[in-house]
């Protein structure tokens, strides 16, 4: 079945790839002729979140605890890290964009829906942007809040993040979501910035912000 989700997956986005000019352009404008190979990339990550194959938690400085926030980036498996912190008994949140917000169309609207639906299960809450005062109380509450900081650049919305953790009084923590022989690792507490260099083509570098 995984097999059969993944070589699907990678047949849309090819052709997504190839159809959709304007962002094949903005692809190849960022990493050039190996814009295809992270593609592959993209879709056997995608493959493996929507399968919600196994994943293994990996603190590497013992940092996680309760009431914190965890950022990330588009990078490797970042869909499954509530999975495996709610499995582990801790209250979780994901802060998201709403794609309807900016272009109010039936597609935006079922995509949004669907993501929600993806993303809620296992118990985990989500939110969005405008929903400060409820984020706050539920990190005050001893949640974990998990967010992309990336938009038109790696850490675009960081500045707002690092906001919220000094209003919420909680630590802010980097992590990272990935395949490692052959097996998905939530790390947290990782250098994102190394990541990158080690392995440029798991983050989605045709990745652009809707709301900065």
């Amino acid at each position: 079945m995984y097999l059969f989700v993944e070589a699907c997956v990678l047949l849309l986005l090819t052709m997504l790839y190839w159809l959709n000019r304007e962002r094949r352009r903005f692809l190849h404008g960022r990493i050039g002729t190996v814009s295809f190979k992270n593609v592959w990339h993209v879709a056997r990550n995608i493959s493996y979140m929507l399968c919600r194959r196994p994943v293994y938690l990996y603190d590497e400085s013992t940092s996680l605890r309760r009431g914190c926030i965890l950022y990330s980036i588009h990078y490797g498996l970042w869909e499954l890290l509530p999975t495996i912190l709610s499995h582990g008994g801790y209250d979780v949140g994901v802060l998201v964009n709403r794609y309807a917000e900016e272009k109010d169309t039936v597609t935006a609207r079922l995509f949004d829906n669907m993501l929600t639906r993806y993303r809620s299960n296992s118990s985990v809450e989500v939110f969005d942007r405008h929903d400060a005062l409820g984020i706050v109380r539920f990190l005050k509450q001893g949640g974990i809040l998990g967010v992309l900081v990336d938009g038109c650049n790696r850490y675009s919305k960081l500045t707002k993040i690092e906001k919220l953790a000094r209003v919420s009084n909680v630590p802010l923590i980097p992590f990272a979501a990935y395949r490692k022989n052959g097996y998905g690792v939530v790390h947290i507490g990782c250098d994102l910035d190394r990541l990158m260099q080690r392995n440029p083509m798991e983050y989605m570098w045709f990745y652009r912000s809707r709301t900065v």
